[in-house]
């Protein structure tokens, strides 16, 4: 009898294993000699009719799912997988006996990622930490890790599968039909939509004030459009209320089960003869147009027009603030350096880049400036380039002054940076004007509303037909939640429920379409993980710049040691990471969207969160009206005031300094502070309406006017925490109140920074030896010496320039804590330092030459304060015993004087990255 468990031969397409008795191959005559049971005759057979499959692959059963002519097949006992190159057969072996031998075709074989060792290794940490939850029922078991037991299959198509093992599973990419609006949109909420529905794992990064609610209803209404089903969760309870208040308001909440926990469970089954019935009017969401092709190709060619649209308006925007950042640091450097009207005028038609090739142009004429003096070949071509330089300025420009040429190239400078501002902010007012104009003909509000409208009619129209059609409302019992989940889904798609409760709102096994993870800063790997468990695709919705879930130091030590213990990678540290940020650091090309278009705060209380913390990115929509004190600080009497985390010196300069100027009502003030004991004593104080509590508490909530109080006598890691000063000042719509002890704070903290910020908004004057970086000038230059130089880049020195350029773009591109830093190059040292009261005579001389330039400056640009000079050495120019390697000493020396860090990078060094990277590391661990 042949073998089963290492044999399996097809007859004719037809598995016949179990009839043979014996098989042999004739190789003289090709053909194959069969023997049946129960009968001696030996048949021949063709070598084309039979296939004879061996030394199959055992499979462990626990990780398949099978499902055969439609039936599920459970209590498997053995999984043989027989194949060559053209055939894959399943030899299926039940505990019952019964044996199944099939084609892969005829199968429908779902495999479980837990097969795999890297994913089995990174699941099991999870159930461990899931072990230290401290939530339990009743009877004291702990209910997390009971769900994580629960656990025994998780299917490799699922996106789980991906997280827990990334290098194996990748995102599933899809194409998408046309996408719907119906809660009104911008551009980037649009490329958030489509990419959630692009991609199997997608994250959207949600600022303050950018519309995320309206984003995920929007991936909703898509959901519902092909007939999906969708669970939303969150870790907080408003963020899940507000989907549902927000579907309600549309009259769609009948499709909502707010499920989780216990309580929401008995509430959901006891609402729904009463709140979940089908919308009254339900019959006048058919629409017979909204069914056609030619109504989906509109709400596609509206798509497409309102694109263009948002386009034009996020160019508006940025002119906007563009311009208010030109004029802001106008005002500053004709404080700093004085102002003198240009001795030249130029055509009318000079544009401001032209302005910025010839202040290059001439700083490359005074780089150059020891060839005039040689008699060489290389002398005389360089004088010639000089006077065809100015011949041409004078002519294509209309420069008519013939001595402006002859003064010094430093005065030169100054006023090509004159015009350079002025030209400038003429170009981008009359910008302004133009878009406003364009957009005012175009209605862009009422194109959106439009798109919106279609969008909802064709939403409802799907509905109806779905639910209006006559049909009766099925009432589900609390037992009916697990026993008939597709039922309820059928009449629910959308479910919400918190996040740790997220695979108990049905039947545990129970699969989502999609599944949409809300506020997800906030939420803990091991439980985010668990919900990722039960959706076959994920929208990861958060802000990784806002509050983070909250981990004690005692509870890191724990989870820190069990991660030692699984040896599992960095990104899925519970100890040091939200959910969010392990997404995003195990994943690290997830598709990410940012929500750019603010809409919340005045321009100048949400630009400092923009510089400082989401990298200059946002979009501000609101409009700067030259309000008065929209941001200020007011610092306390130096001294040491604050008590057990209470400070009653600033509770006295809140009472009776700040709240008595705000033009507000008590209910439209808000009151932070980060430490529980000063919101209590506020509390005591204050017999106003106004809303005081901790920054956690604030989180998500807004007002239009917030004081905030920083309670320590200085400043600590703790009240200084990014993410906690990002939710403080975000929450001010109108006006920012910071209240500060008047005690000396670490330089560049986060809070310094604020300050900084502020008195540099409001134009205060400081007594600083170093001058601001004026980083829309310098900006706009590097760009253009940048380019100027990539043309000359065969000259090793100019090459090597812009290598390390690039470099350092990199480093801060991709460092997240240096989302506030920016480069400018080639910044001359007499614009950096304003007071030479510390140099020599000859230190001042070399400084004040137009000559002596910083190559690289990495700067703080929320500040607008130096953080790092870089040169960039040419051995050979550069070696000791050279005249450059004296001046490089001096430079050093004068650097060191002001305590400007310096490092030199030699074009025959290497590991340039790691040197700059730790210096930079180094500077802001320090502040």
């Amino acid at each position: 009898m042949i073998d089963s468990a290492e044999n399996l031969i097809l007859i004719d397409k037809k598995v016949r294993t179990l009839d043979i008795e014996s098989c042999l191959y004739d190789n003289n005559t090709n053909r194959y000699n069969i023997v049946f049971q129960g009968n001696s005759k030996c048949y021949s057979y063709s070598r084309d009719r039979v296939v004879w499959l061996k030394h199959p692959v055992k499979v462990d059963p626990n990780f398949y799912r099978l499902i055969h002519d439609g039936n599920n097949l459970s209590n498997i006992e053995t999984i043989l997988i027989f194949s060559n190159t053209r055939h894959t057969y399943y030899h299926i072996r039940l505990k019952n006996g019964m044996v199944i031998d099939c084609n892969k075709s005829n199968l429908l074989i779902t495999k479980s990622c837990l097969e795999g060792p890297v994913a089995k290794n990174v699941f099991d940490y999870l159930k461990q930490v899931a072990s230290e939850n401290p939530l339990s029922d009743e009877e004291g078991r702990k209910l997390l890790v009971n769900k994580y037991r629960e656990i025994d299959f998780i299917a490799d198509d699922t996106a789980i599968a991906h997280y827990l093992d990334p290098q194996k599973f990748r995102i599933q990419k899809k194409s998408t039909n046309t996408l719907i609006y119906p809660f009104s949109c911008n551009a980037s909420q649009i490329k958030a939509v489509q990419s959630a529905f692009e991609n199997q794992i997608s994250v959207i990064q949600g600022p303050p004030g950018t519309g995320k609610t309206q984003t995920i209803l929007n991936i909703i209404a898509n959901i519902l459009k092909s007939g999906k089903t969708v669970q939303v969760v969150s870790n907080n309870n408003s963020a899940i209320q507000n989907v549902l208040e927000k579907l309600s308001k549309y009259d769609m909440g009948f499709m909502v089960a707010l499920l989780g926990k216990k309580e929401n469970k008995q509430d959901f089954i006891e609402s729904q003869t009463i709140e979940k019935q089908y919308p009254e009017n339900i019959a006048t969401w058919k629409n017979d147009n909204a069914g056609k092709q030619a109504f989906v190709d509109e709400i596609r060619r509206q798509t497409e027009q309102l694109s263009i649209l948002f386009a034009k308006q996020e160019r508006l925007a940025n002119a906007r603030q563009e311009l208010q950042v030109l004029e802001l640091e106008w005002q500053h450097y004709k404080q700093e350096f004085g102002y003198n009207e240009p001795t030249i005028k130029l055509r009318r038609n000079v544009h401001s880049s032209q302005l910025l090739q010839l202040w290059n142009e001439c700083q490359f004429f005074a780089d150059t400036r020891d060839l005039f003096n040689s008699f060489n070949i290389k002398g005389i071509i360089q004088r010639l380039k000089w006077f065809i330089f100015k011949l041409k300025s004078r002519v294509i420009y209309e420069i008519s002054n013939k001595k402006f040429y002859k003064r010094d190239i430093a005065v030169i400078i100054s006023e090509f940076h004159i015009l350079f501002y002025k030209t400038k902010q003429t170009e981008l007012a009359r910008e302004i004007e133009g878009l406003d104009k364009y957009l005012a003909t175009k209605d862009a509000e009422k194109q959106a509303k439009n798109l919106s409208d279609i969008s909802m009619e064709y939403l409802k129209n799907i509905l109806y037909r779905k639910y209006g059609t006559n049909r009766t409302k099925l009432i589900f019992s609390l037992d009916d939640l697990k026993s008939k989940s597709e039922k309820v889904l059928e009449e629910y798609p959308i479910i919400l429920s918190t996040t740790f409760s997220s695979r108990s709102s049905l039947n545990p096994g129970a699969m989502y379409d999609y599944l949409i993870i809300d506020e997800a800063s906030q939420v803990s790997i091991e439980t985010g993980a668990l919900a990722l468990s039960c959706a076959k695709n994920v929208v990861i919705v958060g802000d990784s710049s806002q509050l983070p879930n909250v981990v004690t130091e005692k509870d890191k030590i724990r989870l820190s040691l069990i991660a030692q213990k699984f040896n599992v990678a960095e990104g899925y540290d519970c100890a040091n990471n939200s959910f969010l940020q392990s997404i995003c650091k195990i994943i690290p090309n997830v598709p990410q969207t940012l929500l750019r278009e603010h809409y919340r705060c005045h321009p100048k209380i949400i630009n400092f969160c923009n510089q400082k913390f989401y990298g200059g990115n946002l979009l501000i929509m609101t409009r700067d009206q030259g309000e008065d004190d929209v941001i200020c600080v007011i610092k306390t009497v130096g001294g040491n005031h604050s008590r057990d985390r209470m400070n009653q010196r600033e509770i006295d300069v809140i009472i009776n300094e700040v709240i008595p100027t705000l033009p507000y009502k008590a209910e439209e003030i808000g009151i932070i502070a980060p430490y529980n004991n000063q919101t209590n004593a506020i509390q005591k104080t204050i017999w106003e309406n106004i809303d005081v509590a901790t920054v956690h508490k604030f989180q998500g909530r807004e007002k239009d006017a917030i004081i905030m109080t920083t309670v320590d006598d200085i400043i600590t890691p703790f009240s200084d925490n990014p993410n906690l000063l990002n939710v403080a000042v975000s929450r001010a719509k109108q006006k920012f109140y910071l209240v500060v002890s008047g005690n000396e704070h670490p330089m560049n903290g986060n809070i310094s920074d604020l300050i900084s910020y502020i008195e540099y908004n409001n134009c205060t004057a400081t007594s600083s030896k170093i001058h601001s970086i004026f980083d829309y000038l310098y900006k706009q230059y590097t760009d253009t010496r940048i380019a100027y130089l990539r043309k000359r880049k065969k000259i090793s020195v100019y090459d090597s320039e812009n290598l390390t350029y690039a470099l350092i773009v990199d480093i801060l591109h991709n460092n997240v804590c240096m989302q506030h830093l920016d480069v400018i190059c080639h910044l001359p040292l007499a614009m950096l330092i304003c007071d030479f009261s510390q140099l020599n005579d000859e230190e001042r001389k070399y400084a004040q030459n137009d000559k002596t330039h910083i190559d690289f400056m990495i700067y703080n640009r929320v500040v607008k304060r130096h953080i790092l000079a870089i040169e960039t050495d040419g051995y050979a120019f550069h070696k000791p015993g050279t005249k450059q390697f004296e001046r490089d000493k001096k430079k050093d020396r004068i650097l060191s004087l002001y305590e400007i860090p310096l490092i030199r990078l030699s074009t025959t060094g290497s590991n340039e990255r790691k040197i700059i990277e730790d210096k930079l590391s180094e500077i802001i661990g320090r502040y």
